[in-house]
């Protein structure tokens, strides 16, 4: 993984007993996916590459349990989805199971469901693929687990409405936010927290039912 990963990271990896292989922070996650595949290659028949951001079983298990869980709990009354994008499964699968898709095999429970992905500021990927224009200075960010450099494979752009950008600054402010809510989160949450709050804060909102997922 890259060498700006959070020493958190690093220490729960070894104390799994996993072996620990920092890439540059110039390269970021496609550096450490590339050097991945590297140590795959000299391995041989024994290793295996998860790949979590290609894997389609990476948004065919939320289909199957995280979107129903999701569905359930709200007694179907979710009107708004407000997820970030890091390997784009969780926003992909839940959408698909909820708006339906004939592909999978999903019948829609609620067609109009708005799917908001979050993206860092400063690496407006997925804004981009959808044909919208970056906002201010893009380049590194802080937000860990989000804007991983690439738009994944397994992200069904077609599904998202809407992408809210969010700085680095505001996500860490949020987070710091929630702390003092008692509720022990990373940048990552306080971004999506962040564009939640922004999404309810709108007229139109009122009185519809979101759901964010950290």
């Amino acid at each position: 993984m890259p060498e700006t990963m959070s020493i958190e990271r690093r220490m729960m990896l070894l104390a799994l007993g996993a072996e620990v292989v920092l890439t540059t922070k110039e390269t970021a996650v496609p550096g450490a996916l590339a050097k991945a595949m590297e140590i795959v290659k000299e391995i041989g028949d024994d290793a295996v590459m998860l790949n979590q951001f290609e894997n389609q079983a990476n948004p065919q298990i939320h289909r199957e349990t995280t979107g129903p869980e999701i569905w359930e709990n709200c007694d179907g009354l979710i009107d708004i989805l407000v997820s970030g994008v890091g390997t784009g499964g969780t926003i992909t699968g839940i959408s698909q199971f909820i708006k339906g898709s004939e592909k999978h095999g999903c019948p829609p429970l609620n067609p109009n469901l708005k799917t908001v992905a979050v993206e860092p500021q400063e690496q407006m990927l997925i804004t981009a693929a959808r044909g919208g224009e970056k906002i201010g200075k893009q380049g590194p960010h802080l937000i860990q687990g989000m804007g991983a450099g690439l738009v994944p494979a397994t992200l069904d752009l077609d599904i998202i409405d809407e992408v809210v950008p969010i700085h680095s600054d505001r996500a860490m402010e949020m987070a710091n936010e929630l702390w003092m809510e008692g509720i022990p989160v990373g940048v990552s949450a306080g971004s999506i927290v962040a564009a939640a709050v922004e999404v309810c804060k709108r007229p139109e909102t009122a009185g519809k039912f979101v759901v964010c997922i950290i």
